[in-house]
């Protein structure tokens, strides 16, 4: 895999009958390293401001770290709940991330994909069941 690469991000949170579908694409960088994936990424929210993501891939987890406006460090083990919190400019929340399915797939050497599912809870009241499904792709 290249060092710069393009990262899809696609995402479905349900609510109670209700779908939130994120879609995101962007320039990223990639790394291999100590045999972890290492993936970096800016997103823009709609208000104009950055955060910066960083996606580490091990063999039996994945950590998606958010740095911004609003910040988290959301861990995914499959059958496991990681606490967590979600700060805001308004206070932080606890969140609970329990991971029924985490799959990593080195298609080739220009192409990766992550797809995760889990259930989110604030404060140890469920919240929603969430999907992202995460793509890698060399640069041309």
């Amino acid at each position: 895999m290249t060092k710069d690469v393009l990262v899809y991000v696609s995402g479905v949170h349900t609510e109670e009958e209700q779908n939130e579908p994120i879609v995101l694409v962007t320039a990223g960088t990639y790394y291999y390293k100590n045999k972890k994936h290492f993936i970096f990424y800016e997103e823009i929210d709609e208000d104009g401001t950055v955060s910066k993501n960083t996606i580490k891939v091990a063999s039996n987890m994945v950590d998606l770290i958010r740095k911004g406006v609003t910040s988290s460090h959301m861990i995914f083990e499959v059958g496991k709940e990681n606490l967590t919190y979600y700060d805001t400019p308004y206070g932080s929340m606890l969140m609970g991330i329990t991971t029924s399915n985490c799959s990593f797939k080195e298609i080739n050497d220009r192409r990766m994909e992550l797809n995760i599912d889990y259930a989110l809870s604030i404060d140890g009241k469920h919240m929603s069941d969430c999907n992202i499904e995460i793509k890698i792709k060399a640069k041309e």
